[in-house]
């Protein structure tokens, strides 16, 4: 039996979908309350059809920042990228795609929302980096919980 070679390569990054909006603005220029920053992270996959062994990976990194009821700035950014997967057993697929994948386009994102929140008029925002394995590792708990209930 001849085995194949494992095959896991980034064929293409990309912005899929960007949204940057200051509704206050102008008036959050000059709020001296300290915003709140929350930050939501969401990933997706499909196989891409009639691409064999083309898997896109979209991370949505989801940053608003408000200070009581005023909204300073809301960012979301769906980074994606086309990964080339093959050979690769199945069992390894869904954290080479929950972890891996992000762990690539992370950085981009990262980028983005940086860029966009100082064009937006504000300090740029710095995003700290994700252990996306330990999300991973504490979803895949989460879920083992929720199937014993």
């Amino acid at each position: 039996m001849d085995e194949q070679e494992a095959v896991f390569m980034i064929e293409r990054i990309y912005v899929k979908d960007i949204s940057f909006e200051s509704p206050n603005a102008p008036l959050s220029f000059v709020q001296t309350e300290a915003p709140t920053v929350d930050v939501g992270l969401n990933t997706a996959s499909n196989v891409v059809e009639g691409m064999d062994g083309l898997t896109e990976v979209t991370l949505t990194v989801t940053v608003k920042a408000k200070a009581g009821e005023s909204t300073y700035f809301a960012v979301e950014v769906q980074q994606s990228g086309l990964f080339r997967i093959q050979n690769i057993p199945e069992e390894h697929i869904p954290a080479l795609i929950a972890v891996h994948c992000p762990t690539i386009l992370f950085p981009y994102a990262r980028e983005v929302v940086a860029d966009m929140v100082g064009r937006g008029g504000f300090q740029p925002l710095h995003l700290h980096p994700v252990n996306f394995e330990a999300l991973y590792q504490q979803a895949q708990v989460q879920q083992q919980n929720y199937t014993t209930q």
